[in-house]
């Protein structure tokens, strides 16, 4: 039996993205707040969250399928780990 990813609560999505929306929109809107580029930071920031958060368990699957592996370079020993983070520039190495 196959181990999934753990579901992720709607709550979380449907709560942070509206948050999320507004602190991009709200620079947009008069009157200004007094550092805007703060809110538009926060708000793609939680996108971005929100992005990780769903995309790295629905991910992981696929990274271990196509054998693609990293070494923790700060550790003593030599045992390869698998991916779960997404790279934007994989080399797939061969041992």
């Amino acid at each position: 039996m196959a181990i999934g990813p753990r579901p992720l609560a709607p709550l979380l999505f449907f709560g942070l993205a509206p948050v999320a929306g507004w602190f991009v929109i709200r620079p947009l809107l008069e009157p200004l707040p007094s550092i805007p580029a703060l809110y538009s930071c926060f708000g793609f920031s939680v996108f971005a969250f929100l992005a990780t958060i769903h995309l790295v368990p629905a991910l992981g699957p696929i990274f271990i399928k196509a054998n693609l592996k990293g070494r923790d370079l700060l550790k003593v020993y030599r045992n390869d780990l698998e991916v779960y983070v997404v790279v934007f520039f994989a080399e797939r190495t061969r041992a």
